[in-house]
């Protein structure tokens, strides 16, 4: 597949792919500068953006791209199947947010070191690369129902309106679920909300394994339910005209 290709998808999704993820950050950005002029160490408050807000919008973009195309009639008489299109430009979304994550955490990790879960026997190179499930798992698991919702329901709002309950819900009942271990592995922001951003033990570097790797089993089984729901042309037909 050649470069123009990914650069016509791009530009055919619009600003709102690229910009997405960049004002998202540059926000949370902005206002832990302020933080850092007042003294106060900004790392988590960036870290909890990078975790909880950033895939929430991610898969809010990720269901509104799938189902809203302006040719997606034209699109289903072509030879390429519109899955294949969709799923493209479903990794194209994914990519980019994945390198503003990146680059995010390379600057939180310039500010503290420890500012996600840590171990002491761990090098810096591998605390890096541990510390990236906070927020990439939680990504693939909102990219994954923002899609998945958006094609059962026929709407771009309903994914994001699912995900922003399931955001307030893990907010205000964090200290309801915390102690009930068999909810602990479907917490999305673990990090942030129950999690010290210090020197933790092996137990609980354990649980916050477990949960980070559940989260992103379920999204990537998730994913492959989204490419089947993507062959019914029917259903994509219906959601053109009710849009």
């Amino acid at each position: 597949m050649s470069f123009d290709v990914l650069r016509y998808e791009l530009r055919l999704m619009g600003k709102k792919v690229l910009l997405t993820p960049v004002l998202v950050m540059l926000g949370f950005a902005l206002f832990a500068l302020l933080l850092y002029t007042l003294k106060i160490m900004p790392a988590r408050f960036l870290s909890g953006g990078l975790e909880m807000i950033l895939p929430i919008a991610t898969g809010v973009v990720a269901g509104t791209v799938a189902i809203q195309d302006p040719a997606l009639e034209l699109q289903l008489t072509l030879p390429r199947k519109y899955h294949s299109t969709a799923f493209l430009r479903l990794f194209l979304i994914i990519g980019w947010t994945v390198c503003v994550g990146l680059f995010s955490s390379i600057l939180i990790f310039a500010f503290q070191q420890q500012y996600m879960l840590h171990l002491q026997a761990a090098t810096p190179f591998l605390l890096f690369l541990t510390a990236q499930l906070t927020w990439f798992a939680t990504l693939i698991w909102c990219v994954a129902i923002g899609l998945g919702v958006a094609l059962l329901t026929r709407s771009r709002s309903a994914g994001g309106a699912l995900l922003a309950g399931i955001w307030i819900a893990e907010i205000f009942f964090k200290d309801l679920i915390a102690p009930i271990s068999w909810l602990k592995p479907f917490f999305l922001f673990p990090t942030t909300l129950l999690y010290p951003a210090s020197v933790v033990t092996q137990s609980l570097f354990n649980d916050w394994l477990t949960n980070r790797l559940a989260v992103l089993a379920m999204g990537l089984l998730i994913l492959p339910l989204c490419w089947l729901l993507l062959h019914n042309t029917e259903n994509l037909l219906k959601t053109t005209s009710e849009e």
